[in-house]
């Protein structure tokens, strides 16, 4: 009876210590609105780093509700030291995580998918939402050239995007 008592108990405080299903739901269901950008290279450790470090700072500057995602189709297993560096140098923190290949949950979860050079397996199914970069200079030779070819087009996905919220956010106002 004592071994039942202490088992029941133990099962109790691991059930308690567990997220709810509800807690958990909401998390899911604020990621889910949240519209992200996925920004996708080879390696995923240096061109789309730096693109979604840059897309970020740029977005929360322009208060859009947008946040970065990077991958890579062929992921190394760390972020480029250059990229780390220039970016840390530039000011901006480099995004948290380690590349990792892009799945078919990333496209469908993606408002908008980048590629930076790269061909994207299963590109067909998510066509319509895919802009191809191409042409980025590569990160390793020369990182202030890649960085500033990188940021120019950021800079215009950024301004793309806030004409499309500008409408939106004055038919918010306009029904108060």
């Amino acid at each position: 009876m004592r071994f039942l008592r202490w088992g029941l108990i133990t099962v109790m405080l691991a059930l308690a210590a567990l997220p709810s299903y509800s807690q958990t739901a909401k998390k899911q269901a604020a990621r889910e609105k949240t519209p992200s950008i996925l920004f996708i290279c080879e390696h995923g450790a240096a061109k789309s780093v730096i693109a979604a470090a840059y897309f970020d700072k740029l977005a929360q500057e322009r208060k859009l509700k947008y946040r970065a995602v990077f991958r890579g189709t062929n992921p190394d297993a760390a972020i480029a030291p250059v990229a780390e560096k220039g970016l840390a140098q530039d000011g901006l923190k480099t995004p948290a995580g380690k590349p990792q290949r892009v799945t078919k949950q990333d496209m469908d979860a993606a408002t908008t998918i980048v590629t930076l050079g790269c061909a994207l397996p299963g590109k067909e199914a998510v066509a319509e939402k895919v802009a191809e970069w191409e042409g980025v200079p590569s990160v390793s030779e020369n990182y202030a050239v890649a960085r500033d070819d990188i940021v120019k087009r950021v800079q215009s996905l950024v301004d793309e995007l806030a004409k499309k919220e500008a409408p939106a956010k004055g038919k918010k106002k306009a029904k108060r």
